[in-house]
């Protein structure tokens, strides 16, 4: 991926505040972040339950990506009495900007190959909440994030909470998770696969 893309050093305070301003939070407030298209593989209700189950009123969750889904998440959210602190934010461009505002992102499917969402945040130096599950654990298994089993709300939501109360030590996860993404850079990759095929090049030669 292409790492400049994804740098919080593109990005502002104003940028931060922008955001902010735009999902109407109070200056208390803090903000998950899932960026996931709304499909049954990728759990999102388990998101909204985690989200309840957490009771921590000053805490908003933004949900990024188009589905089949939204309607009955957002059924979801009403019934659980969170509906106001959901954000659907639907396809966005700017996605960088969310990262950079968030607390931690989170990534809870059942089924993943290697999820970009996580390498988006970990190029952004902001910790991930991912299910331990094939891709997601081989990124977030060296410490630039937390694990938990598909489908346990209560584990997302006591990560939720270490996040909050443990700001140093998240912020240390991002960084972590910054420095050990630096072996997917595009440009990297591809001085990678032009040394591979020199040298076959030169065998065959």
């Amino acid at each position: 991926m292409d790492l400049s893309h994804y740098s919080d050093r593109s990005l502002t305070e104003a940028d931060r505040l922008q955001t902010r301003a735009e999902l109407g939070l109070k200056p208390e407030d803090a903000l998950f972040l899932a960026i996931a298209e709304p499909i049954p593989r990728k759990r999102p209700q388990d998101l909204l339950l985690a989200l309840a189950k957490l009771q921590r009123p000053s805490v908003h969750l933004a949900l990024a990506g188009d589905g089949p889904l939204i309607s009955n998440l957002k059924t979801l959210a009403a019934q659980l009495g969170i509906a106001e602190r959901v954000h659907f934010l639907g396809f966005r461009p700017d996605i960088p900007r969310f990262i950079y505002t968030a607390t931690a992102t989170l990534l809870v499917s059942e089924q993943e190959g290697l999820p970009r969402s996580i390498m988006e945040a970990m190029a952004m130096g902001v910790p991930a909440i991912g299910t331990r599950i094939r891709g997601t654990e081989d990124l977030l298994k060296d410490g630039a994030g937390k694990l938990v089993e598909v489908g346990d709300s209560t584990a997302i939501a006591a990560e939720m909470a270490w996040m909050l109360d443990h700001p140093e030590a998240a912020r240390a996860l991002g960084l972590q998770g910054r420095q050990q993404i630096q072996k997917y850079d595009l440009y990297k990759i591809l001085s990678l696969h032009d040394g591979i095929y020199t040298d076959a090049l030169e065998e065959v030669a």
